[in-house]
């Protein structure tokens, strides 16, 4: 008797392994359009990014294989479980810190050119060449705000990433920073926040003023509104100010991709608008 159960126990066993591993299989191996697809929640990133400029992009290209997606969304549910706040689920961001930091390779596979001009740009450094910045720290000490611009996908809050060791390999605004993929505008803005992308053409603008106080006018094209996001003047909007780069005099009004290619710093009339040769 105690042989039969013993027996029927290791079949139930090894029966449950065979049926995992058989899922975990299909998981891994078969069109995301037929697995991934499964779980509901993710059913709105599929229909967005099949009508994006990625549509032919696998799933696995960014989220990786079966057990570390399922790693990651572990994590990321249990946040929800713990804020008994599941409405976000959908939308929410749920790549982790590491995988954004691997997905500029991948993009750099197809976007070269954007990449190289990228990698030049102050963009392109790393997150300790802000956050960890002995002489600025010691001037200004970092706060949490400071990780909107520099540290948006960074885990943790300032005080951890200030004496963080491997920021080096994490840039300060990766691609994902401004692009996302489930999208056919692409163009958006990710808040650290919300964990969500928000589209660049409806972003707000701060206004700005001369020293004077006479209003600036400012371009409102979904690159600048972009742009000006974290390139910010102080909190009374004084053009020049801290991090604003608003133009003025014969520049004013101008859009910062009529002079600038939106990759790079380097201003080179790419829109052949500037009237600076």
């Amino acid at each position: 008797m105690k042989k039969a159960f013993l027996i029927l126990v290791v079949a139930v066993v090894v029966g449950v392994m065979a049926v995992g591993l058989g899922a975990l299989a299909r998981f891994e191996f078969d069109s995301p359009s037929k697995t991934c697809v499964l779980c509901h929640e993710i059913k709105g990133s599929q229909e967005r990014v099949a009508t994006s400029p990625h549509k032919d992009v696998d799933c696995k290209a960014c989220h990786g294989g079966t057990l570390e997606a399922l790693g990651d969304n572990v994590k990321r549910f249990a946040r929800h479980v713990q804020g008994a706040d599941f409405s976000k689920l959908e939308n929410e961001f749920c790549l982790s810190e590491r995988q954004v930091a691997e997905m500029n390779a991948r993009c750099a596979e197809c976007h070269q050119a954007e990449a190289a001009q990228w990698a030049a740009s102050g963009h392109g450094k790393p997150a300790a060449a802000f956050l960890q910045d002995e002489k600025h720290n010691a001037a200004w000490k970092p706060t949490d705000n400071c990780m909107r611009c520099h540290g948006m996908f960074l885990e943790g809050d300032i005080e951890v990433n200030v004496a963080r060791t491997d920021l080096d390999t994490h840039p300060a605004m990766p691609c994902l920073a401004c692009h996302k993929m489930h999208a056919d505008d692409s163009l958006q803005l990710y808040s650290r926040i919300d964990r969500f992308s928000f589209p660049a053409k409806g972003l707000g603008m701060q206004t700005i003023v001369t020293k004077d106080g006479r209003p600036v006018k400012r371009s409102g094209d979904a690159y600048t509104r972009l742009c000006v996001s974290c390139h910010a003047a102080n909190a009374e909007g004084i053009a020049g100010s801290s991090d604003d780069r608003t133009p003025l005099g014969a520049q004013e009004g101008m859009g910062c991709m009529d002079c600038h290619k939106g990759h790079g710093r380097k201003a080179d009339a790419s829109r052949g608008r500037c009237p600076v040769k």
